[in-house]
Parts: C-alpha cells; sequence; structure tokens
C-alpha cells in the first residue's frame, strides 16, 4: 500500500484544526447568545413584574377582582409573557395566565437542546402599608428563540464559507509548495558531501520518505567527519588544561590567560583567591573521598561565580581556587572578593567540615603589565585574610580609582552621548590585507583622560545601563562604518540581546547589516535565558555573529555546530601558549579543521610578536588581531 500524499495529509490536519477552532467558536457564540437573551428575558420579566404590581394595588385595596382580572388579561393578550401568576403572601393563587411555548420557525428539537431558561420577575402589590399579594410574571421564549435560531444558522453559514475557501486556498499552495521537494533531495545528497545537518526519521509520507533516505546519508557523513573531531578537540583540551578532579582550568591555563588579559586590558583586569585551609587535617582524619568531594562542592560555587561576574575560574593546587576578571573596577571586585568568601564559608558548613577547614579570599588590581605582580598581590592579600576568621577576605593594599567618579563619568558619557571609538584593524592570514575593524568604547573621564572599556563595564552591567551603553556604541558605529561603507565588529553584551526591544531596534537601524559584525561571549550567551534565541533571530536577520574568546569544549562544539556563527576567536591564553606548547598546537589546527568543515572562519587576538602571526597563521587561523597587526585608528 502506499502512503498517503503529503498535501492530502496536511490538508486532513488542517480540516481537522478548523474543525475544532470552527466548533470551538461556534459553541462559544452560542453560549454567549443564549446567556445575553436570558439575562434579556429575566430583566424584561422583572420591569413588567413591577409595573403591573403598582397598578394592581387600588383594585386589591378595594377588593375588586374584575379589575384585577381585566388588568392582567390585557397584559397577557400581549403575547409577550408565558405566564403571570397572582397569589397572596401566604402562596394562595389569586388568579394565573400561562401560555405554552410554540415558536414558528424554530425547530422543537432546537428548543428541546438549547433551553431558554429565564427566571420570573416577581414583585410585591400593596393595599395601603399591608402587602396584599405577589405578582410573578415569567417572559415568553418565543422571540428570544428565533433571534437565537437565525444567529446560529448565520454562524454556521459562514463558518462553512470561510472553510471551503481556506481549503481550496490550501490546496493551491500545498500544491505549489511541494513541488522542490525532489530539488531537497538533491541537496540533502550534497550535504551528504560536505555540508552537515541532523539526521531524520524516516516518514510516512511518499515524498519525504526519498528526504529521509538522503538525511540518512548525510547523517552517516556527518558522523564520520565531525564526531572524532570533535572527540579529539575536547580530549586534548581537557587533557591540556583541565583539572582532573575538578574539571576547572588548570594553573597552567589560568597563567597564560592572566598574561594574555594584562597585555590587553592592562589595570582592569583583577584576580582573587580563594584558600581552603585544614585540607590536609581533613583528609587524614576522615578520609581523602571527603576531601575530594570538598574540592568538587567549591569548584562548583567557583565556577558559579566566575559565570556571574564574567571571569575565568581555575584551580590553582590543593585548596587554592582563582577568578580572573578581564574588565572590572574596586567595587567589583570587593563584591566578588565577598562573595567567593561567602561562598566558600558556605560550602564548608553544607559539607559539616568547618570544625577542620577555613575559607579565606584575597584579591587584587593589576597595577602593572605583569603577571607575577598580579599574583603576588593576590596571595599578599591572602596572606592578611588568614590572619582574620574563616570566611574572611583582603584587597591587595594600594590606591584604587574612586568607582564613584567611574560611575559619574559613565552615567555622564550616556546622558551626552560623548562616547569615543578607537577602531583596531584585524588582518587576514591569506594576504595580509585589511578584513575588518574592530570597536573598542572608551568615556571620557574627569582628568580628560579616556577610560577603557574594562574600566567602566561592570558598572554598567550593575547599574542596569548595560542595553544602553550598547545602544550607543552601536550607533556611534553604525555612522562610522555607514558612512565608509567599511566592514566593523562590536561586542555585545548578553544582556542587551534579552533586553525588552533591543534586538527589533538594532535591525530596525542596520539597513545592511552585512557590515557589522556582533561579537559575544559564548559562556555569557548560554546562560542567559533568551540569549541564544535572540542571537539566532539576529543571525536570520544577516548580522554576521561572531563568538569571542572562544574554548573548544564538547559544549561550546556542539553549539558551534549549532549556530553556525560567521566566525570564532580562540582565547588569547590559548594563542600564547601555542608559542610553548605543541599540544596546544595540536589542538588549535584541529579546531582550525573542524570549523573550516562547517563553513566557519577562525580568528586570533593578542598577537603580539611576529612568530606567533607566523605560527598561527600556519596552524590554519584566517585572521589575526593584536598589537602586532596595528594600533588603534579612525576609519
Amino acid at each position: 500500500m502506499n502512503p498517503p500524499r503529503l498535501r492530502s495529509v496536511l490538508l486532513i490536519l488542517w480540516l481537522l484544526g478548523y474543525l475544532l477552532l470552527g466548533g470551538l467558536v461556534f459553541l462559544s457564540n452560542l453560549w454567549h447568545t443564549r446567556a445575553f437573551l436570558q439575562q434579556q428575558l429575566a430583566s424584561h420579566a422583572q420591569d413588567a413584574a413591577t409595573a403591573l404590581a403598582l397598578q394592581l394595588s387600588p383594585a386589591l385595596a378595594r377588593g375588586d377582582t374584575a379589575t384585577l382580572a381585566n388588568t392582567v388579561d390585557a397584559l397577557f393578550d400581549s403575547g409577550y409573557y408565558q405566564r403571570i401568576q397572582l397569589h397572596t403572601v401566604a402562596a394562595q393563587p389569586i388568579l394565573q395566565r400561562e401560555l405554552a411555548v410554540r415558536v414558528a420557525g424554530v425547530p422543537s428539537w432546537f428548543i428541546r437542546w438549547v433551553p431558554l431558561s429565564p427566571p420570573p420577575g416577581r414583585a410585591e402589590a400593596l393595599a395601603g402599608w399591608r402587602r396584599a399579594a405577589v405578582v410573578e410574571v415569567l417572559s415568553h421564549p418565543g422571540h428570544a428563540y428565533q433571534h437565537l435560531w437565525r444567529s446560529v444558522r448565520s454562524t454556521l453559514a459562514w463558518t462553512l464559507a470561510i472553510g471551503a475557501v481556506s481549503a481550496l486556498l490550501l490546496f493551491a499552495v500545498f500544491r505549489r509548495a511541494l513541488r522542490p521537494l525532489q530539488a531537497l533531495e538533491h541537496q540533502a545528497l550534497q550535504v551528504a558531501e560536505g555540508r552537515f545537518g541532523h539526521p531524520a526519521v524516516a516518514p510516512r509520507i511518499r515524498e519525504l520518505a526519498a528526504i529521509s533516505r538522503a538525511m540518512q546519508h548525510m547523517s552517516a557523513a556527518i558522523e564520520r567527519m565531525l564526531t572524532e573531531q570533535r572527540r579529539r578537540v575536547d580530549q586534548l583540551q581537557r587533557e591540556l588544561h583541565h583539572d582532573a578532579l575538578t574539571g576547572l582550568p588548570n594553573r597552567a591555563y589560568l597563567i597564560t590567560a592572566a598574561e594574555a588579559a594584562l597585555a590587553e586590558r592592562g589595570p582592569t583586569v583583577a584576580l582573587a583567591i580563594l584558600r581552603l585551609n585544614g585540607l590536609a587535617e581533613l583528609n587524614a582524619q576522615r578520609g581523602r573521598a571527603e576531601g575530594d568531594a570538598l574540592l568538587r562542592a567549591t569548584a562548583q560555587e567557583v565556577s558559579r561565580l566566575a559565570t556571574q561576574f564574567n571571569g575565568l575560574a581555575a584551580r590553582l593546587d590543593g585548596g587554592q581556587f582563582a577568578i580572573l576578571i578581564e574588565q572590572t573596577e574596586p567595587h567589583g571586585l570587593t563584591r566578588l572578593a565577598q562573595r567567593l568568601a561567602a561562598a566558600g564559608a558556605q560550602v564548608l558548613s553544607q559539607q559539616q567540615v568547618e570544625a577542620l577547614c577555613q575559607a579565606h579570599v584575597g584579591a587584587a588590581l593589576a597595577r602593572a603589565a605583569r603577571r607575577t605582580v598580579l599574583f603576588a598581590d593576590a596571595d599578599a592579600a591572602l596572606r592578611d585574610a588568614r590572619l582574620g576568621p574563616s570566611g574572611g577576605y583582603r584587597l591587595a593594599t594600594r590606591s584604587y580609582p574612586n568607582a564613584t567618579d567611574i560611575r559619574a563619568a559613565l552615567i555622564e558619557a550616556i546622558r551626552q552621548g560623548s562616547l569615543h571609538l578607537e577602531w583596531q584593524p584585524v588582518l587576514r592570514c591569506r594576504d595580509a590585507g585589511l578584513d575588518h575593524y574592530e570597536a573598542q568604547a572608551r568615556i571620557p573621564a574627569a582628568a580628560g583622560e579616556l577610560l577603557p572599556a574594562g574600566a567602566f563595564i561592570c558598572l554598567a552591567a550593575e547599574a542596569g545601563l548595560i542595553a544602553t551603553l550598547d545602544e550607543l556604541i552601536v550607533t556611534r558605529a553604525w555612522l562610522d562604518l555607514d558612512g565608509k561603507r567599511t566592514p566593523g565588529a562590536v561586542n555585545l553584551a548578553a544582556a542587551s540581546l534579552v533586553s525588552a526591544g533591543f534586538t527589533d531596534w538594532l535591525i530596525g537601524l542596520i539597513h545592511d547589516p552585512a557590515l557589522l559584525r556582533l561579537e559575544v561571549n559564548l559562556d555569557a550567551v548560554r546562560n542567559t535565558a533568551g540569549a541564544l534565541d535572540a542571537l539566532r533571530r539576529l543571525k536570520t536577520a544577516g548580522f554576521p555573529i561572531v563568538f569571542d574568546r572562544f574554548v573548544p569544549q564538547d559544549d561550546s562544539l556542539l553549539r558551534l555546530a549549532e549556530l553556525r556563527p560567521q566566525a570564532v576567536k580562540i582565547d588569547s591564553a590559548l594563542c600564547r601558549q601555542a608559542r610553548e606548547d605543541s599540544s596546544t598546537r595540536a589542538l588549535i589546527a584541529t579546531l582550525c579543521a573542524h570549523a573550516r568543515e562547517l563553513g566557519v572562519s577562525v580568528g586570533a587576538s593578542g598577537i603580539e610578536h611576529e612568530e606567533e602571526r607566523t605560527l598561527l597563521c600556519g596552524l590554519g587561523v584566517d585572521y589575526l588581531q593584536g598589537r602586532l597587526v596595528g594600533p588603534h585608528e579612525p576609519i
């Protein structure tokens, strides 16, 4: 038996959906109309009862039964009432008139299945100051039934007419839309030779059955090409740069990352070190298993805090953990140190080892472009913190810029739009030609110097101004790029992507999105609800997407295959480490090959030496950025 055609299945599904929706609308309209008519009948009966009671009061006072009957008959003969009843207060009948319900033009089954049962109107007739009788009036539903029947027929006729027209239109649309399926089958076979996608479950529809076979070929090709590459890249990354017990980056990777950050960011780089004292005693008294459990729990908290502060978490050795932040200021570093110390104390309490272990934190901002100085300052602060109680922290003792002044400068720059952009060239490896520029934001400070983004970006996020700041940066960048028709790149915060109306504003502003690359941190996007969806929408709108500070791990490689950005920029720490470590070079080369299979370009940042340029270009990197490439310059 041949499977049904897709067009037939779609039409049947549409018909079922239309009947369900139409039935719901029809019943809802019938119910509301019936309720309205019953309310009108009840109001009509109550008004008549009140008026009749007033008319009958004089006759009741005189005991004039003839006048009572004449008055009631005059009202009843109008035909608008099903029943008029007059009885004493003690429910003794005085007189009653009742009319059978017969409605011309309305089927009896409709009256039986859709009953109208309004409540009767009631009013008391007085004889002087005495209650003489009770008047009860029930409206005749004949006109209401006629109105309801006409409404039902009209609604049903329109529903069927619209359904018939829609079915004919959909039939024509489906017939036309499903013609290219043979071309899609051919395309799927081409995908199996080098393009990528996901295998499909074999459907029972004739046209899609052929595509399913092609998709299975494609799936097999993907499995052969990518599984081994992704496994190898992730394994190399973890063996080289991660601690086996906690899964965090190790000390060697943190050192390389700190050197790269100091070279690029300078005084905005900060380091916080958490030390668990008493770990040896814990292992001796309770066993190494409990010590390992404590380290893993601490690693989870440190990693969570690092994500919140957009930093890098690492395990240095033993019971020492660290968080490296590339862009912060004293106030932000103080908050990090406080929360890191509190997190360490909380883990000790949860693991019930606070009697044996203590947690202390030392933190420092960079005061020189040397990694050894930053680590020494943080270690000195940690030594001071250990003199205090568990859960304490210290910052390296030196004068820091005033966070209040920086915040005021930020607010003033946003208010006046006095933001400066410096453009750094990004060069291609194959011909050393200009690929694009990347914007670096600066704001004027009180002393007249320009503050780099690292000095104010955390304050902007804390004050809820990050989306406003990104809008200002994008607007200023687009004025430069659109005027010169030069491609450029800007960094966007994940919080901006999910800010109300931001993506709509961005799509409306940029009439040529191919000129503006949007660089985002994949970890931040992944940990911000809704950011991935916003990123997909911007990519669909034509914006080139770049994953900045990319580290090849299993999850990030899956996101790379799923989202297919324009490019990835390898984390500068990896680029630096490649000079000295052959395994890191193998990791970068494998990543470049993997990205090339996906149609994704690979960039490298923080390049300061000619040997780095030669090495990375030889490994397969497509473009370079850094001090060696060129200084900041106007477009």
